[in-house]
């Protein structure tokens, strides 16, 4: 198999290549990314551009490509400060990737990366399968199109598409990205890296929450699943924990294990509270479970992944 990822450099886009390139029935990685992949495999070739350039993206797919990843997007905070960039790189790019594939005439498989954010106004607790996606950020809005384009070109046999609808994903090393959602992984990176870290929300604030590990796993799962266990509908919502800050900070405390730690103050920022509490607090996908897909145990267990990251543990998938 031939795969390739875009935002390949991205907190999720690193881990999937290197777990794509140490696969055996994986020839080769083609990882695309403006700041290029720095995964060190033989399998991986990588392709540096701009993913808003249409003759850059319309160029990426060729006949012997098998599978495409797209995980790259300007996140939440970052499609809402800049309406037009945040257009060009979820929406036109995607439409763009899509159309690359169209014109290779080879319908690979695609597995998009869509978001929780396409949920949005008075939600239940938690959202499952039956509740109607409505953004109320651009972000969403932008990712729900893609899925609707996706369904059009798999009905129309161009690829063979799969969305997964992420929940927050922790926990990201090193700075931050422009995701309204970026403290749910600062609470816990910061106090275990020594430093203090003063929290934008309650800590009564609930995310629905997934593990690095197991996005990898579940991006994977997506790519190898039979069309038929999917039907029209090929947007899938994943069951994500729902877990409170002072939760996150608690197992931070629990799992330390002798590190020196920062402290976490609680001071709500009320723009970054106002969006956090309009979110899902949780999901649960009966339809995930019965594909076989696995959400996390307990927020220990993310935790606990994260640190074994940090010793250059592999992920567990």
């Amino acid at each position: 198999m031939r795969a390739l990822v875009t935002g390949a450099a991205g907190f999720i886009g690193e881990a999937l290549v290197r777990a794509l390139a140490a696969r055996p029935d994986v020839e080769e990685v083609v990882a695309v990314d403006q700041a290029g992949s720095r995964t060190p495999f033989a399998k991986v070739r990588r392709a540096t551009g701009d993913l808003a350039s249409a003759q850059f993206t319309r160029g990426l797919v060729t006949r012997d490509i098998d599978a495409v990843f797209h995980l790259a997007s300007l996140v939440s905070g970052g499609a809402e400060r800049d309406f037009e960039l945040g257009s060009k790189v979820n929406l036109d790019a995607t439409r763009d990737l899509l159309e690359a594939c169209r014109l290779a005439a080879r319908a690979p498989t695609f597995v998009f990366a869509s978001s929780i954010a396409v949920y949005g106004g008075e939600l239940p607790d938690p959202v499952t399968d039956a509740t109607p996606p409505s953004p109320r950020i651009s972000y969403g809005a932008q990712k729900l199109v893609c899925e609707v384009l996706l369904n059009d070109y798999t009905r129309r046999g161009y690829v063979d598409g799969r969305a997964l609808r992420l929940p927050t994903i922790m926990v990201r090393p090193g700075a931050a990205n422009t995701a309204v959602s970026g403290w749910a992984s600062a609470i816990v990176r910061e106090p275990l890296a020594g430093r203090d870290y003063v929290c934008p929300v309650r800590g009564d604030t609930r995310m629905a929450c997934l593990s690095l590990g197991r996005t990898v796993e579940a991006l994977l799962r997506a790519a190898e699943l039979p069309a038929a266990a999917l039907g029209f509908e090929r947007a899938l919502l994943l069951t994500g924990i729902p877990v409170t800050a002072e939760q996150m900070w608690a197992a931070v405390r629990r799992n330390a294990r002798g590190r020196h730690q920062g402290n976490v103050v609680f001071r709500p920022d009320e723009a970054v509270q106002r969006i956090m509490d309009a979110v899902p607090r949780a999901t649960r996908s009966e339809r995930a479970a019965r594909l076989g897909f696995r959400p996390n145990a307990s927020i220990d267990e993310i935790v606990g992944e994260y640190l074994r990251g940090l010793a250059g543990r592999a992920l567990p998938i």
